[in-house]
Parts: C-alpha cells; structure tokens; sequence
C-alpha cells in the first residue's frame, strides 16, 4: 500500500504545563498553521522519497522471481537496484527460513549463509507483502530502517523477499533539512510504539519515548504518551530547549505518516520562550575572532595543554567542576574546555549543561560527522586536532566550523576546546551531500562488478569518469598504503597513515578509522585538482573490501589560510 499522510482538520489541544499563566496565550494560531504546513510538506518529502524506494524494490523482485538466476546475475540486481537508491545502505534476499541468500554490496556477502530471526525478517516474511520496519539495531553498531519487497515464483507462490535498509538519518535529511534549516524548529519522527526514527538532534534516534530516563520528567513523559497513542494533536512540556543550555517549556505539533504497515508521528516542535538562553555570551564575554589562524592554533594548543596538566593534577571530578562553571579561568569568549570519558559521555560542556551526564556517540554534525566517534580515536592515539561544524555559542548557537584540539587526560577521559571559523561556510548543500554519498557507493559497486584490481585501474585512470576534477574516487588500505590517487600517481603504493594536513590533522587516519566503522564522514584541508589551492574539504569513506576503502569529498572552495 503506497503512502498516505494523515492530516487533521481539527487540532488536539493538550495543555499539560501551567508556565508562567495561561498556556492558551502562549499558543499563537498562525505558529501552528505554520507547523501544520511544514508536517504536510516534510511527510509529502519522506512519502515520494519512500514511494521510490519502493518502486526499485518492486522491480528488483520481479526479476528475481526468475529461479534459474545465477548469484552473478542476483549480485548485478542487488547493486542496480542499491545504486539507484539515495543514501541505500544495503540490499539483501532473505528466504522464509530467515536463510540470507544475497547481498549487496560487496562488503555485506558475509552475510549470505547467515540466519536472522529479527523482528524485520520474520514480519516481512509473515506479511508477504511490501512492509517498511520498526526501526532497529544493526550489527555495526548503528540504527537501520527496512523496505522489503515479496519475491513470488511465475506460479504466484510466495518465495522469500528483498529489501533496502537505510541508516533513518542520512536517508530523512535529505527530505527534512531543506525545509527546516531555516527554521527555529526542531522536528522528530516516532514509531506509535514511543521508539524515535528521527530527532534534531540525532543523539536521540532508536531511543524509546516512553521509557528511556532521559524523557522520565512528568511533563515530557505525558507528552510521549499523547504523540504516541493520538494520530495528530498538540501538547506542551518542559525540556531542555533546542540548545540544551536550559529547560524551557517547549510545544509540539504531530500529524501522522503512514507508509505500508508502518505510522510515523511527524512531530515539530518549539521552544515557547525563545528569549536568549541563559549560556550565551551575554555574560560580558565576547568571542575571539580569529585573525591569524596559525597563532590562534598555537595558542589553542598552549590552552588545551595546560588544561591537560591541570586535569591531570587534580582529577576528573574536580577539574569538571571547574571546566563548567561559566565565570572560571577555562572559558574565554567562545574558548571554552569540554570533556568526555573514552565511552562517550558528556563530562563537562559549560554551555550546554543539558548534555552532561549523557551519551553522545550517535552525535553528528550537521553534515553527518561522526564527532564522538572521531574525537575519541585521536584520544586513544595520543592526542590530535580535526575539524567540524558545532554550534557556536556566542552567535546564538548557530552552527559553524571549528578546529579542535583534542587531548587525552588519561586511558578513560579527554578533553578539548576549539576555535570557530566563522569566514568558512561549511554546511554542505544536501543535494551535493546526495551526490556525494552516491558516488562513493557507487564506487564499491563498481569494485563488486569488476573486482578490486580492475576497479583501482579505473579508479587512477586520469582521463576516466573516475577522476573528474575534485571529484575523484581515492582508495587506500587499512594500513594506510595509497591504492588509487588519480591526480597524484606518485603517490601509489606509498604508506601516507602518519600524513597530515597543513593545520596538523591526521587525515588519513581519521578516514581509515571512519571506513572501518563502516563508513563516514571527515573534513580535511586538501590540494583541489581544479585550482590548484588547498581547500577545505568533506570527505566521504565507505570500505570497498576487508581490509581497504574508498572516498571521495566536496571542496567548498575556501582556504584556512
């Protein structure tokens, strides 16, 4: 059954939080005809984008209702059908026994053979008809959503299924951030089981609202309730607000999305005080605009280091306390120290004290950087700098990229701090994102077609599709040593995991650590074969092979210098 939004004529009013008098005249009629607006168009977004999906699963199924089908010919309708998906993680054929027959791409053949007794396999079994999952946990350690599609024989028995798995917040940006980037919203998808599909901030997804500690206020737990238990409606609760830096009553809006067996609450949400919040640098304190950018490295470096000698004289306990409190020596402007132990919880973050005490690994930039991840294997490997795009405090939180220093205190903790870069735009436009992850994905199926020698060929071969300016494909091996390089050939078979780039960041590491987390994003200063300038850079990894990987990036046309 193809997608249908539910939208409702008359709105649900929940009032549930008396604040500061009436809650009725904190209700602004045009604001919600605004939010309502903005749930048709998003759910008409995420309805076509999974309508397409749909349409390739069919496909994909009619050809492989053919039984004399060899695994080549299976493999080469796996690898269409994924890369004509945006953001497609994975295909698979699954017989009713749960036995995995198929995979694409090529990194996910170590799963023919296996058995999977999920809740996704054995629905789409019993359904027998196109089925969009729960979403669940996925073996690398990260959250997945299903289509799957039946595969009946020419005698219109049923067979098995096929499917296409997406990570929900890569493929849900694309149809999301163009319609809220603008916007002082923040938008979350929920299952009406309370499990979170989609949230702002993205540290939320896979969470349950209706049982997880961190929604175990009163107010916020009456609110899940409501969205989860009505199909539209409104209702008011206190949280922290879109910055986490301070709990204010907040509203949402919900109307639901229904896509095959599945109900989506499509829910956006605003803080009804939207007075400055308390943490900014209001304080009297002015950020530090960065002029020179090389001494403003050194001395970020001289900043972190002592913060480092203090922490480890004094312990972590008492050098978080310090590394919080607002008017202490370690905040400057927008310099501020932050902490967070080896596992990803938040330690000290003076401007955002909503997160402390919470675990932040699934934390992205707006790009879709995997900060936590990142920052925690520079930690581990002695200490290291990178850059990404955080909220900046003293421009009303707006996101903006910034260079950090990362020190480890000892084997359980580290702390950092970092200079914002506010000439640099960096938040990528989502169709070059699109674009992006497309062509590195489709660069593995290429290596599943051809196999990997055939593949580095075409990938180094200059005057081929593969190295179209700065849009090259690269490749390296888990070791470090340089497999393909088109614009650089006197590179090949060099060892390059100790480079780093011109501001000291260790590139190639980061991306080799990103590929073996199954793919991700990093930024990077780097020579742009177009205008011969370093440039910064987003690149994105995804392992081609077991034991090596393939990239590519978007210049933003912009030097550090």
């Amino acid at each position: 059954m193809r997608g249908r939004i539910i939208r409702c004529l008359l709105l649900i009013s929940i009032l549930l939080l008396p604040v500061g008098g009436e809650q009725a005249d904190a209700v602004n009629e045009l604001r919600h005809q605004d939010m309502n607006e903005l749930i048709i168009k998003i759910s008409e977004n995420i309805n076509t984008g999974l309508d397409a999906v749909e349409r390739e699963n069919e496909k994909s199924a009619k050809a492989l209702s053919d039984e004399t089908l060899s695994s080549d010919n299976i493999s080469e309708i796996l690898n269409k059908k994924v890369a004509a998906i945006p953001f497609a993680h994975s295909s698979l054929v699954i017989e009713p026994s749960g036995l995995v027959t198929a995979a694409a791409p090529g990194e996910y053949e170590s799963l023919i053979g296996m058995y999977l007794n999920d809740s996704a396999v054995t629905t789409a079994n019993a359904e027998k008809k196109p089925v969009l999952s729960d979403i669940f946990l996925l073996s690398e350690g990260f959250y997945g959503v299903s289509l799957s599609y039946p595969i009946f024989s020419q005698e219109n028995e049923y067979l098995k299924y096929t499917d296409v798995t997406f990570r929900p917040e890569e493929f849900l940006r694309q149809y999301i951030l163009p319609l809220i980037e603008q916007q002082r919203y923040d938008i979350m998808i929920v299952q009406s089981d309370g499990l979170i599909v989609y949230e702002s901030n993205e540290e939320e997804i896979g969470r349950d609202a209706l049982t997880d500690p961190l929604y175990s206020d009163t107010t916020v737990h009456q609110a899940a309730v409501n969205i989860t238990s009505l199909e539209s409606g409104i209702t008011s609760y206190q949280f922290w607000n879109k910055n986490w830096d301070k709990s204010v009553p907040r509203e949402a809006v919900w109307d639901t999305l229904t896509f095959d067996n599945q109900e989506w609450r499509i829910v956006i949400i605003h803080d009804i005080d939207e007075s400055q919040p308390d943490n900014t640098l209001s304080n009297g304190k002015t950020g530090n605009p960065v002029q020179d950018l090389n001494s403003s490295i050194s001395s970020l470096n001289e900043f972190v280091n002592n913060a480092t000698e203090f922490a480890r004289e004094t312990g972590q306990k008492e050098a978080c306390s310090v590394f919080n409190n607002l008017s202490g020596p370690y905040i400057s402007g927008d310099r501020y120290i932050f902490a967070y132990d080896m596992k990803g919880n938040a330690l000290a973050l003076p401007y955002q004290p909503g997160f402390i005490g919470k675990n932040r690994m699934n934390l992205t930039d707006v790009n879709g950087f995997a900060i936590l991840p990142s920052m925690i294997d520079l930690a581990r490997e002695g200490g290291g700098s990178l850059y990404f795009v955080y909220p900046n405090p003293s421009e009303n939180f707006t996101p903006m990229l910034k260079f950090f220093k990362i020190n480890p205190v000892d084997e359980n903790w580290f702390i950092a701090s970092g200079i914002f870069l506010p000439q640099i735009q960096a938040s990528i436009p989502q169709q070059s994102l699109t674009d992006l992850f497309s062509r590195v994905r489709n660069a593995t199926l290429h290596v599943d077609d051809v196999g990997k020698e055939q593949a580095l060929v075409d990938f180094n071969d200059v005057n081929g599709s593969y190295a179209d300016g700065g849009n090259y494909i690269f490749a390296y091996d888990y070791d470090g040593t340089t497999l393909a390089l088109p614009h650089q050939p006197e590179l090949i078979g060099t060892d390059r995991s100790g480079y780093t780039d011109q501001f000291d960041s260790p590139i190639i590491n980061l991306e080799i650590n990103a590929a073996k987390r199954d793919g991700g994003y990093v930024y990077v200063v780097y020579d742009n074969p177009d205008t011969g300038k370093n440039e910064l850079k987003l690149c994105y990894v995804r392992p081609a092979g077991e034991d090596w990987f393939v990239g590519s990036g978007i210049y933003t046309g912009q030097n550090l210098e």
